[in-house]
């Protein structure tokens, strides 16, 4: 019983990472929007960027050294939540399969 029990944390840390890996992005814009105008007009130019053009800018923003570079300590923090969540819900679930795979073996 107590496999099952990491078995399914394991599976709900994954999803949580997964969440905070979507959230992240939305969380940096926010801060940068309200507390840094003058860079974010510098990814919102036209200041009508919306939807799949704004995700678009976000991702290249998040990919590049801009963001540390602001020494803004909540963007740096959603932005490592960003930059590591991911990694670390594929590794909750990949120990999550390799132990349903020892278990059933």
């Amino acid at each position: 019983m107590s496999h099952f029990i990491v078995y399914i944390a394991l599976l709900l840390a994954g999803l949580v990472c997964l969440v905070l890996h979507y959230v992240a992005p939305f969380r940096v814009a926010r801060r940068i929007r309200e507390d840094h105008p003058q860079h974010w007009q510098i990814i919102d130019d036209s200041g009508s960027a919306r939807g799949m053009r704004l995700w678009m800018r976000m991702q290249h923003v998040l990919r590049s050294p801009a963001i540390p570079a602001l020494a803004d300590p909540i963007v740096t923090r959603w932005w490592r939540v960003w930059r590591y969540s991911q990694w670390l819900a594929w590794a909750c679930w990949l120990i999550a399969l390799g132990l349903q795979w020892v278990l059933r073996g």
